[in-house]
């Protein structure tokens, strides 16, 4: 399915269908939605999950290549520091470099507590217009709950109340929480086998 390969990563968006292989289980995943309307009348998107893992470990599993690759994508390259890339496929020949692949730039970094992304090249196949989603940001948020646990929150702020931001909040409404449900269940079954067939 074209829109799960997307969504994954372009923002932290998602994991289902081809691009996603998670259980049919995550479905019924624990993420919570939070999203709300900011005072300038703009909407906010916001999902967030309780990950059963410490926050170094979690924080880990999102921003080294080895972490990324054990739950988001096969074939992924993170160059975590500010102005570095996410680079990542979803293609069964997929390879680095190539011009179809997803990145997304770091645009923000607070050590073991934040970091925030913008997307500087989309799949020529998305379904949304990709220069209105590029002035987006996306930001993930790393909080310690106590007893090895931690809660991890995505929010993408600046959504306006017309057509084409209404598709792109669809998109990543049901994307960002299929994301966290992916990585809770990283933590909760081990890292994904990308070599098995979708659940």
């Amino acid at each position: 399915m074209k829109t799960g390969r997307i969504a994954v990563v372009v923002a932290f968006a998602a994991f289902a269908a081809a691009g996603c292989r998670c259980p049919a289980a995550l479905a019924q995943s624990p993420v919570e939605n939070t999203s709300y309307v900011a005072d300038d009348g703009t909407r906010a998107l916001r999902h967030s999950v309780i990950v059963p893992g410490a926050p170094a470990a979690v924080w880990t599993a999102f921003t080294t290549t080895d972490g990324y690759r054990s739950w988001a994508a096969p074939v992924a390259a993170v160059d975590f520091r500010l102005g570095g890339m996410f680079e990542t496929s979803y293609a069964a020949d997929g390879r680095l470099g190539a011009p179809g692949n997803i990145r997304n730039e770091i645009v923000a970094v607070l050590p073991q507590r934040m970091f925030a992304l913008r997307n500087r090249q989309a799949p020529p196949d998305v379904p949304f217009d990709a220069a209105i989603f590029q002035a987006l940001n996306t930001v993930v948020q790393f909080d310690d709950v106590g007893g090895g646990f931690t809660r991890v929150t995505v929010t993408m702020p600046g959504y306006r109340h017309d057509e084409a931001h209404d598709r792109i909040y669809k998109f990543f409404d049901w994307g960002n929480a299929a994301t966290l449900a992916a990585l809770r269940e990283r933590f909760a079954k081990g890292p994904k086998d990308w070599s098995k067939p979708a659940a």
